[in-house]
């Protein structure tokens, strides 16, 4: 069987793994929300992604990546999304300083497999401030993480304002 994956591409196999991995968490959201209703959704919901952005810390340190500023936990943190969601998203830098950084997402697997599934209700927000918060925090207790607009609200990207607390 080694053999038979072997033949497949690495791209092609990263792709393929994290469509299927978000289709499925997108799935599994939808169902816990259809089950507890929306507000037990969003406290549940974000609670397990605020813990898996702090245990994503382990791959950053396993990278060697830091977060003492603001720019250095945006860049963290876009990285390991990048190496955990996939190629499909896509992550520009608007603004990078020690004090702050805006980061701007224009694709997102996320928000793609919603939109593949009819989903049109935001259950992405709740989950993705709660994991780069999650993460960001456990970088560095000082940097907070904004969603200042989001595509499941109606916007064209995702922008997220890191800040180096005094």
């Amino acid at each position: 069987m080694a053999e038979a994956v072997e033949k497949v591409p690495a791209e092609n196999r990263w792709t393929m793994a994290t469509h299927a991995l978000t289709g499925a968490v997108i799935a599994g959201a939808k169902a816990l929300r259809d089950v507890v209703g929306q507000e037990r959704f969003n406290e549940i919901w974000g609670q397990i992604w605020a813990e898996l952005g702090k245990a994503t810390k382990q791959i950053a340190d396993t990278l060697g990546l830091a977060g003492g500023d603001a720019k250095s936990a945006a860049e963290t943190v876009a990285l390991v999304s990048i190496i955990s969601m996939g190629p499909e998203i896509k992550i520009e830098t608007v603004e990078a300083t020690a004090e702050k950084a805006v980061l701007r997402n224009t694709e997102c697997p996320y928000w793609n497999r919603f939109k593949e599934l009819g989903i049109s209700e935001d259950l992405c927000s709740v989950a993705c401030a709660a994991y780069f918060n999650g993460l960001a925090n456990s970088l560095n207790p000082k940097v907070t993480v904004s969603l200042t607009k989001a595509m499941p609200r109606g916007d064209s990207y995702c922008e997220w304002a890191y800040e180096l607390q005094k």
